[in-house]
């Protein structure tokens, strides 16, 4: 980097000027805080960090609030300083020790009530200081002419709706300096959360009320100033359209805030930019940024000169040509970088105008010049998929920029190239089918082969298969794509049921191959295959069962089997399957290989034994179709016969159910103690549960949950004792005789 002799950036006033701030700049900000009518005011100050005195700085500031209808005196607030940060430079390596910008930042929360903020004319909020630096070159008087920061926002109620609005919110600006002579380009934009439109536009800067003996009118309430406010007085030869004198004097793009000029002499330069902001093309809000830049006059600093060399011809590439590269040729390009400011670090870019950065490499994008006569070479290799469209040659820019201050220097080389595409031949692609095409019929399998075949460039090929109007996969087709070098062949199988078969249907499939070269160089080739059904001649056939009549009775835990029978008088492939009505068979728990598959006969059992648990106590009919079908996918190509199986439950009958009523527990063998052999059977409603036996004075003696309970009454007194049996719904009590 070349070396620069410093100015100071911000020049402190004499010692006779006691009230110099050092405030080179500023602006506010209202941002809503998400709560209804709540914002945070602030105010960003920019101070000079190394003329300014730090204990001169306020801990404080107090703002007013003026209604734009009448300049009426609203309320006032005391911002805090909440943050303090150093202002970086473009390019760090420009900064100086005796350079140096500093961000203040006071703000406070505020609360706009919806009673006090509702005059369409809209607020604005105030604070003024005195006073601006001696040394100022483009304004009569600087050491007396004092600051208002300013900034207009809308009301919190419009049209009887709450209104809710961001200020739009300067960029922290770079602590840079400008060159004598020299284009210079500053970011002084805003954004805006709500998406605003903002227009940006130079203004004169605000003078005010403040004066080097009254320099903070704001110090206690009471003592503000309403608008109008006083600007400066601009010196001889300079207006606002000629802020910064220069061959391009001092302007602002409207559009992005960018503010752009060519100075014609040094000197400490301050100016105003008002920030606009419209909704729905009413103007809502505005925001000043004071600010001052300074001029110097600054060492020479050449620009590099970048050039490319082309290739088989004399002398360099002028720009506007349109360089025509044969594919056979060399895909990458030379260019070389001079300057006469050497030891400079200059940094290249390849910028694309019209096609994707990937297809281009340059390499390297840095490095730096050890002697007036070095150079820096570079190179551009293009992709081997870079092809340029007939009559659109790739159009880039090799950009070369030093690292200069306080800004760098550039130079931009547009070239224009016209990349022949390689020569590429098409694959072609077969099948082993018979004319591509076949007539077949449900059940029969058809195969045939696939080959693809790059014969000529013997390049990587892939094979792929799409049904017209239908996918491959759904239709049971077993087809998998294929990749290769040169040649690639792949089975194609297909047995088809008839839930995929429509009588004289005819389902087309399109076979691609593609060469897998760049996109705009890719070949392919197709080939057609159409497979037709159509009907043929079937007898029908014949589902029975063993079982008579096709109808039983049963009860619950009782079984039944039979045999069901298919066959079909063509020997054609035949599928077996049952059916229940309302029910699936399994979960019932009924036994039947479903489906059954068999050429011409199939015989399979049946077999169930319901029980409470799989039949889940739904007692009743149960209906079962047994369904034959061919292959012929024929109106006549299936059969079925309906079994009824009905299924009743034991009932549980205590009528005449009669226990003994006496036992002798004396060691005889006989009779020796309490059971019931002929308890009531169970069924799904109604089952045992357990009985217990109680003495005279219904003292529990015993309890058993055994249908094959038995008490043997040892240990107990002969007598009478009394028990009850517990079914699930009912009860049963009785007596019996202990005896000995």
């Amino acid at each position: 980097m070349k070396k620069i002799y410093f100015l100071l950036l911000f020049i402190c006033f004499s010692l006779s000027t006691a009230f110099a701030t050092h405030i080179v700049g500023g602006e506010f900000a209202l941002v809503s805080k998400g709560r209804t009518n709540v914002y945070e005011l602030s105010l960003n100050l920019y101070f000079d960090d190394i003329n300014g005195n730090r204990g001169a700085e306020d801990a404080r500031v107090l703002v007013a609030i003026y209604s734009k209808r009448g300049n009426a005196f609203i309320t006032s607030y005391t911002l805090n300083k909440v943050s303090t940060q150093l202002v970086d430079y473009s390019d760090p390596l420009c900064t100086s020790a005796n350079l140096k910008t500093r961000q203040i930042r006071y703000a406070a929360e505020i609360t706009l009530t919806s009673d006090k903020y509702t005059d369409e004319a809209g607020y604005y909020v105030v604070w003024e200081r005195c006073c601006r630096n001696n040394y100022i070159s483009n304004i009569r008087n600087p050491q007396s002419a004092g600051m208002a920061f300013y900034m207009e926002f809308p009301a919190v109620v419009q049209d009887g709706n709450r209104f809710v609005n961001n200020s739009p919110v300067f960029s922290i600006p770079k602590g840079d300096y400008a060159c004598v002579n020299e284009p210079f380009v500053f970011d002084f934009s805003a954004t805006d959360s709500d998406g605003d439109q903002l227009v940006y536009k130079l203004v004169t800067p605000f003078k005010g009320h403040s004066s080097e003996a009254f320099p903070n009118p704001a110090i206690s309430p009471g003592q503000f100033y309403s608008a109008p406010y006083s600007t400066v007085t601009w010196a001889s030869g300079i207006s606002i359209n000629n802020v910064i004198p220069g061959r391009n004097p001092l302007w602002v793009n409207a559009n992005s805030g960018q503010i752009m000029f060519t100075a014609s002499s040094q000197g400490l330069y301050v100016f105003s930019v008002a920030c606009e902001e419209f909704r729905d093309g009413r103007k809502i809000g505005e925001v000043r940024r004071d600010f001052q830049l300074l001029v110097i006059d600054c060492p020479k600093n050449t620009i590099p000169n970048v050039k490319m060399k082309e290739p088989d011809k004399p002398g360099y590439y002028r720009e506007g040509q349109v360089m025509k590269i044969p594919y056979s040729d060399s895909r990458c390009f030379n260019f070389a970088i001079v300057d006469s400011n050497f030891r400079q670090q200059i940094n290249l870019m390849l910028r694309p105008l019209n096609f994707d950065a990937s297809l281009a490499t340059l390499t390297p994008t840095k490095g730096s010049l050890n002697g007036p006569t070095d150079t820096l070479r570079a190179q551009l290799c293009w992709d081997k998929c870079a092809q340029s469209k007939p009559g659109e040659p790739f159009m880039f820019e090799i950009i070369a920029s030093d690292n200069g201050c306080p800004l760098p220097k550039r130079d931009t080389l547009l070239v224009m190239m016209d990349l022949e595409p390689s020569p590429n031949e098409p694959p072609a692609i077969t099948t082993s089918l018979n004319n591509n095409e076949a007539t077949l019929v449900a059940g029969n399998e058809i195969t045939f082969t696939v080959t693809g075949e790059d014969r000529i460039d013997n390049e990587e090929i892939t094979v792929e298969a799409f049904g017209r109007g239908f996918n491959l996969a759904d239709a049971g087709m077993q087809f998998t794509p294929g990749s290769g070098v040169g040649k690639v062949t792949l089975p194609f199988t297909w047995q088809p049921d008839c839930k995929q078969v429509i009588e004289n249907a005819t389902y087309t499939v399109d076979f691609v191959v593609k060469d897998k070269r760049c996109p705009l160089q890719q070949k392919s080739d197709t080939v057609t295959v159409n497979l037709t059904f159509e009907a043929r001649t079937t007898r029908q056939p014949e589902v029975e069962t063993t079982l008579p009549g096709n109808h039983a009775k049963l009860f619950t835990h009782q079984e039944i089997r039979f045999d069901v029978m298919a066959t079909d008088p063509d020997t054609d492939p035949i599928v077996l399957r049952a059916v229940g009505r309302g029910f699936d068979l399994e979960q019932v728990g009924m036994q039947f290989k479903n489906p059954s598959t068999g050429n011409g006969k199939i015989t399979e059992p049946f077999y169930w034994k319901p029980t409470c648990e799989n039949t889940l106590s739904e007692i009743g009919t149960y209906i079962i179709d047994f369904i034959v079908e061919d292959n012929s996918c024929a109106a006549n190509g299936a059969d079925t016969i309906t079994v009824t199986l009905e299924l009743s439950d034991f009932e549980v009958v205590f009528d005449g159910f009669e226990p003994p009523n006496v036992f002798t527990p004396n060691g005889d063998g006989k009779n020796d103690s309490f059971y019931i052999p002929n308890l009531p059977a169970d069924n799904c409603k109604e089952w045992f549960e357990r009985v217990e036996v109680y003495n005279r004075w219904g003292k529990l003696v015993y309890e058993g949950d055994k249908r094959e309970f038995s008490w043997s009454g040892v240990g107990f007194p002969t007598g009478v004792y009394y028990y009850l049996i517990f079914y699930h719904n009912s009860r049963y009590k009785g007596t019996v005789s202990l005896l000995r």
